[in-house]
């Protein structure tokens, strides 16, 4: 076997697809919820935006499991029993969609209490 044809066996499909980093997984997450059609999390990261810092209890920003892609979930389930890397999954793929609306007010109002839930 040539040094080409070892190196492309090496990056099969099916190895590449094998398993996400944390921050590719965060990545997919967030284009996944990009992808959902009607703009929904964008919407609803829209309408929260401005009543995280005001209301009590903090609202939460749900997402569907079913609108997540299969690696995804497989990425999460790996990950299932350490809380705190799967909160930083959902916090950081979901506060890319809050940037897009406002970054500074995102920053500095918003990050530190947004709260994340899958549905």
């Amino acid at each position: 076997m040539t040094e080409f044809e070892l190196i492309s066996k090496a990056i099969s499909k099916e190895n590449i697809w094998e398993d996400y980093t944390i921050e590719r997984t965060v990545d997919e997450l967030y284009l996944n919820l990009m992808r959902i059609k009607d703009d929904l999390y964008y919407k609803q990261a829209y309408a929260l935006m401005y009543i995280i810092p005001v209301y009590k209890p903090i609202p939460i920003f749900e997402i569907k499991i079913a609108d997540i892609n299969n690696q995804v979930k497989k990425e999460l389930d790996d990950r299932w029993d350490n809380k705190r890397i799967i909160n930083y999954i959902l916090k950081e793929a979901v506060g890319r969609i809050f940037e897009t609306i406002e970054e500074r007010y995102f920053l500095l109002s918003v990050k530190r209490l947004l709260r994340v839930r899958l549905v």
